[in-house]
């Protein structure tokens, strides 16, 4: 009681109320990061929207900034954590890029990497943060543990995705090839061979050469098209339906070509057995990404996050 009483003990009590008070209603500015590099995020944004042939959307932008972000983040953490000074792959990179700038310099390569270290120059260098991302990302992994995956997660994952695991119809066939300039001669020679029911081996004799090959084992129509182009896949589906006969002409983008079908494998859903290994992989895949997409959002709590 006498602390209560005392001048000094007051001055405590109201010091510790101050400071509950102040840490309760003004608590330390969280670190901010972001926003992402304006620069970074307009080249990935042009390169996807090349590649999907239009303008990206806004959530599209978004989640690029996001992805930026979610990077920067795993790049200052293991700053934090000094990986990068522990990484040799990092020091050998800083170590090289030393000695280029100045090749003439006798020092040896802890000066280098020291002189580096100072000079900032990991935190310019794209490939260093690309290591340093991953290597984040292997440690935040690892420190989940070794999920398991049961022979019923692999059956539902494979009902799930049955339609992926489709396999198109696929042609096994032999040609033989006349470019346009051929002469009449040597046409009417083949189309002579062919009316006799010659092999493709014999018809081959009075064809000309095709750099890609005679014969072509269970090819897909895509396959087929992007080898022969697409006026020969479509004129290809439309005549190889019969297996041990000539058909043709089938125009492609190198001339014509008489085609002997010897297989069709008809379309097929892939069996369990044959995409086990492929399932497991992808769904140990998807629990990696979901474990750092996870660690990221409660990191993220730490920061105020500007995009």
């Amino acid at each position: 009681m006498r602390l209560f009483r005392s001048v000094w003990g007051q001055f405590v009590i109201i010091g510790l109320g101050l400071f509950v008070l102040d840490r309760t209603f003004f608590p330390e500015p969280k670190p901010v990061i972001g926003p992402p590099n304006a620069e970074r995020v307009a080249l990935q944004a042009d390169a996807l929207s090349q590649l999907q042939g239009a303008e990206l959307n806004e959530s599209q932008r978004v989640a690029i900034k996001e992805r930026e972000i979610r990077d920067e983040l795993l790049f200052i953490e293991a700053l934090g954590r000094g990986f990068i000074q522990q990484d040799q792959v990092v020091q050998r990179r800083l170590i090289r890029n030393m000695r280029f700038m100045d090749p003439e310099r006798d020092v040896d390569d802890q000066t280098l990497l020291t002189e580096a270290f100072e000079l900032r120059l990991h935190l310019a260098d794209e490939v260093i943060r690309r290591r340093t991302v991953q290597v984040m990302e292997t440690l935040i992994v690892a420190s989940r543990g070794n999920p398991t995956i049961t022979e019923q997660d692999l059956q539902v994952g494979y009902e799930a995705q049955r339609d992926n695991f489709r396999v198109p119809v696929r042609y096994s066939f032999r040609h033989v090839f006349l470019r346009d300039d051929a002469s009449d001669e040597k046409r009417s020679k083949l189309l002579a061979r062919l009316g006799d029911d010659a092999s493709p081996e014999q018809a081959r004799e009075v064809g000309d050469v095709f750099l890609a090959g005679y014969q072509f084992q269970e090819r897909s129509l895509p396959e087929i098209s992007r080898q022969f182009g697409d006026e020969f896949a479509y004129g290809f589906a439309s005549q190889a339906e019969s297996l041990g006969e000539w058909v043709g002409p089938i125009r492609s983008i190198f001339g014509s070509h008489w085609v002997w079908v010897d297989d069709i494998a008809e379309s097929r859903v892939k069996s369990f057995a044959e995409v086990a290994q492929d399932l497991r992989r992808d769904i140990r895949r998807d629990l990696d990404d979901q474990a750092i997409q996870d660690w990221v959002d409660s990191t993220l709590q730490q920061y105020e996050v500007r995009l």
